[in-house]
């Protein structure tokens, strides 16, 4: 099961994600892992069933644990974050609201129906590569 963290999942991009996933029970299929910028070790969000308290958001081994980060935090802290992770040897997928990586040579928009095929052959090309 991946491991997928999250970060900015109270604002008002991530809350309305948050609430399409547990709609769509997309929980179920992954471990999630709630980061925070401001409430270190606190309760994360009711997602129907347990989950561990919130980890740091700028504490870069913890993050580099993940499979995958969701980010709805802002362009500063993926400017901040994703080099370090990245530099120190993270190679995951970073899933980001924030403009920040759109112009660099590796990222893919993701607009889900204009570019399926591209993710979907970006994802099976890194699987095997």
């Amino acid at each position: 099961m991946k491991k997928v963290g999250f970060v900015g999942w109270r604002g008002m991009v991530g809350s309305v994600l948050m609430g399409r996933m547990l709609e769509e029970r997309d929980f179920d299929g992954i471990e999630p892992v709630f980061f925070t910028t401001s409430n270190v070790g606190g309760q994360g969000p009711a997602i129907g069933r347990d989950i561990d308290t919130l980890k740091d958001a700028s504490d870069i081994a913890a993050l580099a644990e993940m499979d995958i980060i969701i980010s709805c935090q802002g362009g500063d802290y993926t400017k901040s974050v994703f080099p370090a992770l990245r530099s120190g040897g993270w190679d995951g997928y970073w899933i980001d609201a924030a403009s920040s990586l759109r112009m660099d040579d590796d990222a893919i928009i993701i607009l889900d129906h204009a570019h399926v095929a591209l993710v979907r052959r970006q994802l099976v090309d890194r699987a095997t590569a």
